[in-house]
């Protein structure tokens, strides 16, 4: 026993000695000039409050390299002559992982005098450099950090001010009063279509998320008043970047979570080139359980799978040429056994998504660039949904909708001196698209047919934006958008201007305007009527509709009262017309559609609805440092619309307010182990919703809504506590990462919809989740 214990005893003294080894990692990247992003040789980087202090310069490629820097939270500042220093903040050091990282340096504006220019802190800034109102970028660290995200980028802008929940079941998000349907989705440049697990047809959002942020950079979001080069939105833009692979070794990736099972991998192809790839591929938790013979006790197993990948090519004679692409395919059944009352409902759905893409950037001279994006899109949904009654079928629908894109676009930004930058594009979508829907109804015995159409139409857009830097402190950036489409011919001319002034080094006043249209979803241009049931003759009503056109006018004011402590308000007014209305007296508007389980029969259509959204936005933030962070945002608006019965009537999305508070701290305990606890509540206004006339649901048999009475009242308070709970532990080869997500911790069920139950004769409250437990598991090396 003695050599036994001796040899335990040493080897327990060996690993113990190990853990307390420092272990370090590396840090690495290119720093680039702004508007052509040529590399900048020579500029400073330099690892704040490092003791002795740590720094390297960037070679002729722009590229530098820190070694052997201690895992853990660091703070990087990088500076060249002529040019704004940039500094990095909270930076997340992982001993699986190296950092590799972009920085961009913005030229400085010679100027007489003292002028006191204080280095770029602010994380939220956006990367798009054209945008100084209604703009922030995020971390993809943030999509899990913030407690209740999950990981997804939609959910975790829930906590930014102006955005509002939809509900819990989905990650649509309400941005200033406006539709989720009014939301731009970018990836790399190229429109995708609904980028969520069972999304249905010409939504945003769904329940999951295939976004993997793993695959993700930081990337921008923007809630109104957007730059000239996004058009086709009314509400707000995702602009989201796909990162680069390790172009000099080769690290893989293993999870488990709420997303699903999940392997990825990057690395170089080679070790001759700079070339390089990432991959992640993730199929669907409760399917792999379900394969397994586990039974999970939920009745439909959501079965579902996405792969994302990225080639980089940044050394070829032609320029930099990228290729990325973004897939998945979805299938749920419902098949649940008949209830007390012999009712028995089934519904089959399937959906299909798939982007790909190929970005090619060609320096065309030492202060220009052009861009050039190819790629093409897919979208298929359909939808098997029958009613039995006593085993006869009562009622039955069913949909098969296709659509795909072929996106073209060139992109020319030049400087043209220190205080000019010039950005003008042109880029088109041609649209194929194939729709069928219809419905059966037993009683009357009926055939309808909503939808039977297989055409195309073409989207064509341009734009360009200049940025005039009157001083360091004073620009002004004037733009235009147009857009055109086949459908209708209908010509869309969109000014854009905005102002940024910086009163002092910590004060900032911005001022932002612009005119934003978009198309109707598809399948509401091809609509279809029923106008003779004996002959079967349809007509499509709504093929001439024009876009939906918004202003946008926002006031700003940001105050850093310190460099990890902000203030920041916003103004807004938003004024909505040409929103298509029904052509007789009624209620109902497309800018509603989205809103709930009420039958908007949006056939005979006019531009004829307005709109108007204003509101006041507060954001007091404290960025990481110190190892914790808060953010609290307040949201007061009011959303009203009118349509075709001159009745100025709240929106769906009228909940008045929304309150958010999170925050959370991280304890750094022995051998570079990390517990975070992180924690938010939201108290928000309830949407609205159309309420259900009881007594003309009792002589129909199925609920019916009382349309005078639209969105009169608003539901009850929306409120829910989310708690998160993560280890990080480093190891020298290795870094692993244990998570509970707790989503709405006090299990309360917010409102959801009413639906009348002919079965009981009572209209019944269906309420939205309740509690939530979502762990996650992921290795890095």
């Amino acid at each position: 026993m003695k050599p036994i214990l001796l040899t335990l005893l040493l080897a327990s003294l060996l690993f113990s000695a190990a853990l307390s080894q420092s272990i370090t990692q590396t840090i690495r990247g290119t720093v680039v000039e702004l508007d052509t992003e040529i590399p900048v040789a020579g500029a400073s980087v330099v690892l704040v409050n490092s003791d002795p202090l740590t720094g390297t310069v960037s070679d002729t490629r722009g590229e530098f390299r820190l070694e052997h820097v201690p895992v853990g939270r660091h703070t990087l500042q990088i500076s060249f002559i002529g040019f704004k220093t940039v500094t990095l903040p909270a930076l997340d050091l992982v001993s699986g992982k190296e950092l590799i990282l972009k920085v961009v340096l913005e030229e400085n504006i010679i100027e007489t005098g003292e002028v006191v220019i204080r280095p770029n802190t602010r994380k939220d800034k956006p990367l798009n450099d054209l945008a100084v109102v209604s703009a922030r970028s995020f971390t993809v660290e943030e999509t899990e950090r913030y407690a209740g995200s999950w990981g997804d980028p939609a959910r975790m802008t829930q906590n930014f001010a102006g955005v509002m929940v939809g509900n819990d079941q989905l990650n649509a998000i309400i941005v200033r009063g406006n539709s989720p349907s009014g939301l731009l989705w970018m990836l790399d440049g190229l429109p995708i279509p609904n980028p969520n697990h069972f999304g249905s047809m010409g939504s945003t959002s769904g329940p999951i998320s295939m976004l993997n942020n793993n695959t993700l950079s930081n990337s921008d979001f923007f809630s109104g008043a957007f730059p000239a080069q996004y058009g086709n939105a009314s509400s707000s833009v995702f602009d989201l970047n796909m990162r680069t692979g390790n172009n000099e070794k080769r690290e893989y990736m293993g999870q488990i979570g709420f997303n699903g099972f999940e392997l990825g991998a990057e690395g170089p192809f080679s070790k001759k080139s700079n070339a390089s790839y990432i991959a992640n591929y993730r199929y669907s938790t409760l399917g792999v359980f379900n394969a397994l013979g586990i039974d999970m006790g939920i009745g439909a197993v959501p079965y579902y799978q996405d792969l994302s990948f990225k080639l980089d090519f940044p050394g070829t004679r032609l320029g930099r040429i990228s290729v990325f692409g973004l897939g998945a395919r979805d299938h749920i059944t419902f098949d649940d056994p008949a209830d007390e009352y012999g009712k028995k409902e089934y519904t089959d759905f399937a959906c299909d998504i798939g982007a790909l893409g190929l970005n090619h950037i060609l320096r065309i001279h030492e202060n220009s660039r052009l861009k050039t994006t190819v790629g093409i899109t897919y979208q298929k949904n359909a939808t098997i949904s029958k009613v039995y009654r006593d085993e006869v079928l009562n009622d039955w629908y069913g949909d098969d909708l296709h659509e795909s894109k072929i996106y073209l676009a060139e992109e020319f930004r030049g400087r043209m001196n220190a205080k000019n930058t010039l950005l003008v594009g042109a880029n088109m979508e041609a649209i194929s698209m194939g729709f069928l829907d219809s419905v059966y109804l037993e009683e009357p015995r009926l055939f309808v047919r909503h939808l039977d159409f297989d055409g195309s139409l073409i989207l064509f857009s341009g734009y360009a934006q200049l940025q005039h830097k009157f001083t360091n402190r004073l620009s002004l950036i004037p733009g235009i958008h147009i857009q055109k489409t086949s459908i209708n011919k209908e010509i869309a001319i969109e000014p854009r201007v905005s102002l940024e002034w910086q009163l002092a080094p910590d004060q900032t006043f911005s001022l932002g305007y612009g005119l934003h249209s978009q198309m109707q979803a598809r399948d509401v241009y091809f609509r279809e009527v029923l106008v003779d049931t004996l002959n079967g003759t349809y007509i499509q009503t709504n093929k001439s509709l024009d876009f939906s056109r918004s202003h946008h006018l926002v006031l700003g004011y940001n105050l850093m009262m310190n460099e990890k402590l902000r203030l920041k308000t916003e103004a807004y007014f938003q004024y909505l017309y040409h929103i298509p209305v029904k052509q007789y007296p009624s209620s109902i508007a497309v800018i509603n559609k989205d809103a709930g389980y009420f039958n908007m029969n949006l056939d005979s259509l006019v531009n004829e609805g307005t709109g108007r959204n204003i509101g006041l936005e507060i954001t007091f933030e404290r960025f990481l440092t110190n190892n914790y962070y808060y953010l609290a945002t307040l949201s007061i608006f009011d959303s009203r619309y009118t349509a075709s019965d001159k009745i100025l009537r709240n929106t769906a999305y009228n909940g008045n307010y929304v309150f958010n508070i999170l925050g959370g701290y991280e304890f750094r305990l022995p051998h570079h182990n990390i517990l975070a606890l992180d924690a938010k509540f939201t108290w928000a206004g309830g949407l609205r919703s159309i309420p259900i006339d009881l007594e003309a649901s009792r002589q129909e048999g199925s609920t019916v809504f009382d349309y005078s009475r639209a969105f009169e009242d608003r539901n009850p308070h929306y409120y829910r506590a989310d708690l998160r709970i993560s280890f990080k532990m480093n190891r020298p080869k290795y870094s692993q990462e244990w998570a509970l997500d707790i989503t709405n911790v006090t299990n309360h069920k917010n409102w959801f919809f009413e639906m009348y139950n002919p079965d009981t004769d009572q209209v019944e409250e269906i309420g939205q989740m309740g509690i939530v437990p979502v762990v996650l598991w992921r290795i890095r090396f």
